[in-house]
């Protein structure tokens, strides 16, 4: 790992994440937790804050489907897939968008899949190739982006949530 000091590092980007209209406190936490994904709007809520209003309309077909198939969400929960299992469940409802892919891996398992978007993935591109890209090309691009937050979480025991937060920041900044 490089040798940048994580703390500093996430302390000074959360500061720069932007979250004016308080949707982390209004469609993410009160739904990522085991209880939260209980409530019936759930699915919902977690969907409108990843991909917004216009998006959400636009998937209104994968979202009747990953509704439909809330219980195995669930099941998910309280089990140990192994991601690729986890990853051609996701594929089921968005044969193409990784990032949807991932999201719905993350709400499946979120301690498990940190969220990923293209300004994470630009962070973690600068930081350890130096170099700016914006997209990842395939899941190979999120396995090496989910092993280097685990190290991150490991060295420094900062929360999952706090170091996206940071890399978002930091990946925006970069753009």
């Amino acid at each position: 790992m490089n040798k940048l000091n994580w703390q500093k590092f996430i302390k000074f980007w959360l500061q720069f994440y932007n979250d004016s209209q308080n949707l982390d406190e209004k469609f993410y936490y009160p739904y990522i937790s085991d209880e939260g994904l209980l409530k019936v709007d759930a699915l919902d809520e977690l969907w409108l804050w990843k991909m917004g209003k216009y998006y959400f309309e636009i998937f209104q077909k994968q979202m009747k489907l990953i509704k439909e198939n809330k219980e195995d969400i669930l099941k998910f929960r309280k089990s140990n897939p192994g991601q690729e299992i986890l990853y051609n469940f996701s594929k089921r409802f968005f044969p193409t968008g990784l990032i949807y892919q991932i999201f719905l891996m993350h709400i499946c398992k979120p301690e498990e899949y940190p969220i990923f978007d293209q300004h994470v993935f630009r962070a973690f591109i600068f930081i350890t190739k130096k170099e700016i890209i914006d997209k990842p090309k395939s899941i190979k691009d999120y396995w090496r982006y989910r092993e280097f937050v685990f190290q991150i979480y490991r060295e420094c025991k900062i929360s999952l949530r706090d170091i996206d937060k940071s890399l978002m920041a930091f990946g925006q900044f970069l753009a």
